[in-house]
């Protein structure tokens, strides 16, 4: 008698129930057969012939920088970084959703 393979819903529901670190063990121990199983991905052939610079410069509207004090943001001098932290903090919890970087 054969039994229905199990659901990811149920893997993943059994694997949450394991301590952070044997999830990370588990992970480890099946990515490397997920990545031998995988085809291989082609690259797409215009990665390799990306457009020039000047094209990428019209393409994007960017503009040098005259003023190199623009880059530095506008944030008052007198104020500690300590107190930049605090703000950013402060951002953070207001909205919690928004500042994600990268």
């Amino acid at each position: 008698m054969t039994t229905a393979a199990p659901t990811a819903e149920t893997v993943l529901r059994l694997l949450r129930q394991l301590s952070p670190r044997e999830q990370l063990r588990v992970v480890a121990r099946v990515l490397p057969e997920l990545e031998n199983n995988l085809p291989p991905t082609p690259a797409s052939a215009d990665f390799w012939h990306g457009s020039t610079m000047e094209a990428l410069i019209e393409q994007q509207g960017v503009h040098p920088v005259i003023d190199f004090d623009a880059l530095l943001g506008g944030w008052p001098e007198n104020e500690t970084v300590d107190e930049f932290i605090a703000a950013v903090h402060q951002w953070r919890q207001q909205n919690p959703g928004e500042m994600r970087v990268g």
